[in-house]
Protein backbone atom coordinates (compact mmCIF):
# COMPACT_ATOMS: atom_id res chain seq x y z
CA UNK A 1 0.00 0.00 0.00
CA UNK A 2 1.51 3.53 -0.51
CA UNK A 3 1.97 5.69 2.23
CA UNK A 4 2.27 9.40 2.23
CA UNK A 5 3.30 11.67 5.58
CA UNK A 6 0.34 13.87 6.07
CA UNK A 7 1.12 17.21 8.45
CA UNK A 8 -1.81 18.23 10.93
CA UNK A 9 -3.62 15.19 9.85
CA UNK A 10 -7.15 15.17 10.25
CA UNK A 11 -10.42 13.46 8.74
CA UNK A 12 -12.28 14.72 6.14
CA UNK A 13 -11.35 16.37 2.52
CA UNK A 14 -8.19 18.39 2.02
CA UNK A 15 -6.11 19.77 -1.32
CA UNK A 16 -2.78 19.15 -0.63
CA UNK A 17 0.02 20.83 -2.87
CA UNK A 18 4.19 20.91 -2.96
CA UNK A 19 5.81 17.50 -2.30
CA UNK A 20 3.53 15.49 -0.94
CA UNK A 21 0.80 16.31 -4.02
CA UNK A 22 3.55 16.15 -6.82
CA UNK A 23 4.71 12.42 -5.02
CA UNK A 24 1.23 11.48 -5.05
CA UNK A 25 -0.19 13.10 -8.85
CA UNK A 26 3.98 12.43 -10.28
CA UNK A 27 5.51 9.82 -9.19
CA UNK A 28 2.95 7.31 -7.87
CA UNK A 29 0.71 8.93 -10.70
CA UNK A 30 -2.64 7.86 -8.13
CA UNK A 31 -5.68 8.68 -10.18
CA UNK A 32 -9.65 9.92 -8.78
CA UNK A 33 -10.79 6.34 -6.64
CA UNK A 34 -6.91 5.42 -5.81
CA UNK A 35 -6.36 4.89 -1.98
CA UNK A 36 -3.43 5.38 0.21
CA UNK A 37 -1.84 5.79 3.81
CA UNK A 38 -2.14 8.98 5.18
CA UNK A 39 0.45 9.37 8.63
CA UNK A 40 0.90 11.89 10.55
CA UNK A 41 4.49 13.14 11.10
CA UNK A 42 4.24 14.46 14.64
CA UNK A 43 1.27 12.10 16.38
CA UNK A 44 2.28 8.17 14.64
CA UNK A 45 -2.00 8.46 13.74
CA UNK A 46 -2.77 7.09 10.43
CA UNK A 47 -5.92 6.97 8.16
CA UNK A 48 -7.11 5.62 5.07
CA UNK A 49 -7.10 7.82 2.52
CA UNK A 50 -8.54 8.17 -1.26
CA UNK A 51 -7.92 10.67 -4.40
CA UNK A 52 -10.88 12.54 -4.98
CA UNK A 53 -8.98 14.73 -7.74
CA UNK A 54 -5.38 14.98 -8.97
CA UNK A 55 -3.08 16.52 -11.70
CA UNK A 56 0.49 16.43 -11.42
CA UNK A 57 1.04 19.84 -8.85
CA UNK A 58 -2.21 19.29 -6.60
CA UNK A 59 -4.45 16.66 -5.06
CA UNK A 60 -7.59 17.03 -3.24
CA UNK A 61 -7.87 13.96 -1.16
CA UNK A 62 -10.66 12.51 1.59
CA UNK A 63 -9.06 11.16 4.80
CA UNK A 64 -11.30 8.29 6.57
CA UNK A 65 -11.32 8.08 10.74
CA UNK A 66 -7.79 8.29 12.44
CA UNK A 67 -6.30 5.35 14.48
CA UNK A 68 -3.30 4.73 16.46
CA UNK A 69 -0.34 4.11 13.62
CA UNK A 70 -0.13 0.40 13.07
CA UNK A 71 3.79 0.42 13.03
CA UNK A 72 5.11 2.32 16.00
CA UNK A 73 8.49 2.22 17.95
CA UNK A 74 7.43 1.18 21.05
CA UNK A 75 10.82 1.93 23.03
CA UNK A 76 12.72 5.36 23.19
CA UNK A 77 15.80 5.35 21.70
CA UNK A 78 18.09 8.38 21.01
CA UNK A 79 21.33 8.58 18.90
CA UNK A 80 23.66 10.86 19.66
CA UNK A 81 25.76 11.42 16.06
CA UNK A 82 29.37 12.77 15.50
CA UNK A 83 29.01 15.38 12.57
CA UNK A 84 30.64 13.71 9.61
CA UNK A 85 31.33 14.85 6.55
CA UNK A 86 29.61 14.15 2.96
CA UNK A 87 26.42 12.31 3.12
CA UNK A 88 27.09 10.36 5.82
CA UNK A 89 24.77 11.82 8.44
CA UNK A 90 21.82 11.55 5.41
CA UNK A 91 22.83 7.53 5.29
CA UNK A 92 23.13 7.18 9.28
CA UNK A 93 19.26 9.57 9.67
CA UNK A 94 17.63 6.87 6.99
CA UNK A 95 19.16 3.72 9.11
CA UNK A 96 18.17 4.75 11.79
CA UNK A 97 14.71 5.44 11.29
CA UNK A 98 14.42 2.26 9.87
CA UNK A 99 15.62 1.04 12.68
CA UNK A 100 13.55 2.39 15.57
CA UNK A 101 15.19 5.22 16.62
CA UNK A 102 13.02 8.01 18.37
CA UNK A 103 15.28 10.58 18.70
CA UNK A 104 18.40 12.07 17.00
CA UNK A 105 20.90 14.62 17.48
CA UNK A 106 23.63 15.24 15.21
CA UNK A 107 26.47 17.09 17.21
CA UNK A 108 30.09 18.46 16.09
CA UNK A 109 33.15 16.91 17.63
CA UNK A 110 36.80 17.49 17.82
CA UNK A 111 37.37 15.03 14.68
CA UNK A 112 34.29 16.25 12.67
CA UNK A 113 35.90 17.81 9.48
CA UNK A 114 32.53 19.50 8.88
CA UNK A 115 32.04 22.46 10.73
CA UNK A 116 28.01 24.60 10.12
CA UNK A 117 27.51 27.99 11.14
CA UNK A 118 23.79 28.80 12.54
CA UNK A 119 22.01 28.92 8.84
CA UNK A 120 23.73 25.27 7.89
CA UNK A 121 22.62 23.94 11.35
CA UNK A 122 19.17 24.84 10.35
CA UNK A 123 19.49 23.78 6.78
CA UNK A 124 20.91 20.13 7.73
CA UNK A 125 18.03 20.16 10.33
CA UNK A 126 15.65 20.34 7.79
CA UNK A 127 17.28 18.19 5.48
CA UNK A 128 17.69 15.30 7.84
CA UNK A 129 14.13 15.66 8.81
CA UNK A 130 12.69 15.08 5.17
CA UNK A 131 15.01 12.08 5.26
CA UNK A 132 13.53 10.19 8.21
CA UNK A 133 9.96 11.19 6.97
CA UNK A 134 10.90 9.83 3.59
CA UNK A 135 12.48 6.24 5.46
CA UNK A 136 9.65 6.22 7.46
CA UNK A 137 6.97 6.17 4.71
CA UNK A 138 9.40 3.49 2.68
CA UNK A 139 9.52 1.15 5.91
CA UNK A 140 6.04 1.62 7.18
CA UNK A 141 6.48 3.67 10.38
CA UNK A 142 3.95 5.63 11.59
CA UNK A 143 6.22 7.76 13.92
CA UNK A 144 9.57 9.26 12.56
CA UNK A 145 11.73 10.34 14.60
CA UNK A 146 12.37 13.55 16.06
CA UNK A 147 15.75 15.28 14.29
CA UNK A 148 17.18 17.93 17.12
CA UNK A 149 19.11 21.14 16.24
CA UNK A 150 22.50 19.90 15.74
CA UNK A 151 24.16 21.69 19.65
CA UNK A 152 27.26 20.54 21.34
CA UNK A 153 28.95 17.22 22.12
CA UNK A 154 28.50 17.94 26.18
CA UNK A 155 25.10 19.08 26.11
CA UNK A 156 23.54 16.39 24.07
CA UNK A 157 24.74 14.09 26.14
CA UNK A 158 22.85 15.98 29.22
CA UNK A 159 19.34 15.90 26.81
CA UNK A 160 19.04 12.26 27.12
CA UNK A 161 17.13 11.05 30.60
CA UNK A 162 19.51 9.48 33.20
CA UNK A 163 17.05 6.50 33.92
CA UNK A 164 18.11 5.56 30.33
CA UNK A 165 20.56 3.00 29.62
CA UNK A 166 22.85 5.05 27.99
CA UNK A 167 26.54 4.18 26.09
CA UNK A 168 28.82 5.85 24.64
CA UNK A 169 30.30 3.81 21.60
CA UNK A 170 34.47 3.83 22.03
CA UNK A 171 37.08 1.70 20.17
CA UNK A 172 39.37 2.44 23.13
CA UNK A 173 36.84 1.08 25.66
CA UNK A 174 37.59 -2.15 27.74
CA UNK A 175 34.08 -3.21 28.24
CA UNK A 176 32.04 -4.86 25.67
CA UNK A 177 28.49 -3.49 24.74
CA UNK A 178 26.51 -6.85 24.79
CA UNK A 179 25.92 -7.43 28.44
CA UNK A 180 25.12 -3.58 29.44
CA UNK A 181 22.85 -3.55 26.40
CA UNK A 182 21.32 -7.41 26.58
CA UNK A 183 20.31 -5.68 30.36
CA UNK A 184 18.50 -2.93 29.19
CA UNK A 185 16.59 -4.07 26.97
CA UNK A 186 15.24 -6.96 29.09
CA UNK A 187 14.10 -4.57 31.69
CA UNK A 188 12.53 -2.41 29.29
CA UNK A 189 14.54 0.72 29.55
CA UNK A 190 14.80 3.88 27.24
CA UNK A 191 18.42 3.28 25.42
CA UNK A 192 20.44 5.92 23.79
CA UNK A 193 23.82 5.34 22.21
CA UNK A 194 26.57 8.27 21.21
CA UNK A 195 29.14 7.77 18.46
CA UNK A 196 31.93 9.56 17.16
CA UNK A 197 32.50 10.80 13.49
CA UNK A 198 35.13 9.52 11.14
CA UNK A 199 38.29 9.06 13.69
CA UNK A 200 36.01 8.27 16.59
CA UNK A 201 35.99 10.35 19.79
CA UNK A 202 38.73 12.13 21.52
CA UNK A 203 39.68 10.44 24.93
CA UNK A 204 38.55 14.26 26.61
CA UNK A 205 35.53 13.28 24.91
CA UNK A 206 34.38 9.61 25.92
CA UNK A 207 35.27 10.95 29.36
CA UNK A 208 32.93 13.79 29.29
CA UNK A 209 30.42 11.02 28.57
CA UNK A 210 31.59 8.43 31.07
CA UNK A 211 31.33 11.57 33.74
CA UNK A 212 27.68 12.46 32.47
CA UNK A 213 26.68 8.83 33.33
CA UNK A 214 27.43 7.47 30.48
CA UNK A 215 28.78 3.80 30.10
CA UNK A 216 31.69 3.32 27.23
CA UNK A 217 31.11 0.27 25.39
CA UNK A 218 33.18 -1.63 22.81
CA UNK A 219 32.12 -3.11 20.17
CA UNK A 220 34.76 -5.20 19.71
CA UNK A 221 38.18 -6.01 17.37
CA UNK A 222 36.81 -4.81 14.10
CA UNK A 223 37.12 -0.72 13.19
CA UNK A 224 33.70 0.21 12.18
CA UNK A 225 32.99 3.44 9.45
CA UNK A 226 30.96 5.42 11.30
CA UNK A 227 28.26 5.15 8.50
CA UNK A 228 27.85 1.29 9.25
CA UNK A 229 28.10 1.38 13.42
CA UNK A 230 24.22 2.83 13.69
CA UNK A 231 23.23 -0.26 11.48
CA UNK A 232 25.66 -3.12 13.18
CA UNK A 233 24.18 -1.64 16.75
CA UNK A 234 20.35 -0.61 15.94
CA UNK A 235 19.98 -4.26 13.79
CA UNK A 236 21.36 -6.19 17.03
CA UNK A 237 19.16 -4.13 19.44
CA UNK A 238 15.70 -5.06 17.03
CA UNK A 239 16.42 -8.93 16.96
CA UNK A 240 16.90 -8.79 20.68
CA UNK A 241 14.30 -6.59 21.72
CA UNK A 242 11.65 -8.81 19.62
CA UNK A 243 13.19 -11.78 21.35
CA UNK A 244 12.59 -10.39 24.83
CA UNK A 245 9.42 -9.19 23.65
CA UNK A 246 9.51 -5.86 24.67
CA UNK A 247 8.29 -3.77 21.65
Amino acid sequence: MIRAPIPDLTSGERRLEGTVARYLGRVRRLQSGDAFVAFDPATGREAQAVIVWANHDAVTVRFGPLREGAARVGQALAWIQGLAKGHKCDEIVRDLTELGATRIIVVPTARSVVRLDATRNSERQARWGRIAQEAARQCGRSDPPTVETPTRWTDALTRVPGDAARFCLWEEAAEPLAPALLEGIARGAALAFACGPEGGLEATEAEQARAAGWHLASLGAFTLRTETVAAAVLGAVRVWTDAFGSD
